[in-house]
């Protein structure tokens, strides 16, 4: 029954996604909300609609919040099936989390539509991403790495989904990259999920990849409408906000290694952050400095089309992120090769880039 409720959120969010993209796509280009071409750091030739950002959220929510207004009401009149009925308390209790997360995205894609109309400056950017990662924090959603600590269990809290919504917000830069990535990633935290059994978590991943695949449709090259820094911020705050509330170690797993996992699925925005802020320090420039010194530039000046480098990046992401699903079943040793496995491929890409910079 459980495939079936995923296959119905998916296909649900997806057809919203694509509605909502192309409604938004056209109130974008009717209020000039236009992305236009920059030599010095961006790509793209010419002038590309905005707001796909803000259509992504907006489908999102509206899966989520329609079906679980569905769900009340049908509970209600005694319509749904009774195998269901023990989970309702289980969504009851999450209830805070949910109103957490959907509600400080929110803020988050409106700062984000602000930034790409009007450019905020980065610290005050990070101040209210901060602000949101707190608030995330104080709602239940943290991580302690077995640490019984609450300033340590803040501070990694707010570390990990304040980096991981600007790796996804500096790896948008190249149609369909940030949102292939996160497509990507999503789909194997889906997997790792649903064979763990961890119902609520997959349900959220199979809508979150329902709207990254609407929203792909538009933005695959050559990109019809730009998600902005709106929709990277929204992607990578929700994606790191899942990967915390999702389990990947338990009494019974042989390691802890399975820690590391969102680590693994993620290397290539991580990567990508780490590289560029090492080059922009090189070249004594400021970190939050826009420039064209990511991966997929350097791929670029390597010779690689556009499409051959988003195809390589979208492959070296799913290869080490297939190998992070092993580690809930392998002892040390296994383990261990899994992640000599990923650093290989992350030197292979390295040696392939050579001198570039």
């Amino acid at each position: 029954m459980w495939k079936i409720i995923y296959s119905y959120i998916f296909i649900f969010s997806a057809i919203a996604s694509l509605l909502l993209v192309s409604v938004f796509r056209q109130l974008a280009i009717k209020f000039k909300i236009i992305d236009l071409p920059q030599a010095q750091r961006k790509i793209h030739q010419t002038a590309t609609p905005l707001l796909g950002g803000a259509a992504m959220y907006a489908a999102f929510t509206l899966t989520i919040g329609l079906n679980l207004i569905i769900v009340y009401f049908a509970s209600r009149q005694g319509m749904i099936p009774k195998y269901i009925y023990p989970y309702l308390a289980g969504i009851k209790s999450i209830a805070p989390q949910l109103i957490a997360i959907l509600s400080t995205t929110f803020i988050l894609v409106l700062m984000g539509i602000y930034d790409d109309i009007k450019n905020l400056p980065a610290w005050l950017k990070l101040g209210w991403e901060i602000g949101l990662a707190s608030i995330v924090f104080f709602s239940g959603i943290k991580i302690s790495l077995f640490v019984d600590n609450q300033f340590i269990s803040w501070l990694l809290t707010v570390l990990w989904i304040v980096g991981i919504s600007n790796a996804f917000n500096l790896l948008d830069n190249m149609d369909g990259l940030s949102s292939g990535i996160a497509l990507i990633s999503s789909v194997i935290f889906f997997i790792a999920a649903f064979f763990a059994q961890q119902f609520f978590v997959a349900t959220i991943l199979a809508c979150f990849c329902g709207v990254l695949i609407g929203f792909l449709w538009f933005n695959f090259p050559p990109a019809k409408v730009f998600m902005g820094d709106a929709g990277s911020l929204f992607i990578g705050y929700t994606l790191s906000i899942l990967t915390i509330i999702s389990t990947y170690y338990t009494n019974s797993t042989p390691t802890v290694t399975p820690i590391v996992m969102p680590l693994l699925i993620m290397a290539v925005p991580i990567f990508d952050t780490f590289s560029v802020i090492w080059i922009r320090i090189k070249n004594k420039q400021p970190i939050f400095l826009a420039d064209k010194n990511h991966l997929s530039h350097r791929l670029l000046n390597r010779g690689m089309s556009v499409k051959q480098t988003l195809f390589f990046i979208y492959l070296v992401n799913f290869s080490i992120g297939l190998g992070a699903l092993l580690l809930r079943d392998l002892n040390y040793q296994g383990c261990y090769l899994i992640l000599i496995q990923a650093v290989c491929m992350i030197f292979i890409i390295a040696l392939l880039e050579g001198n570039t910079q």
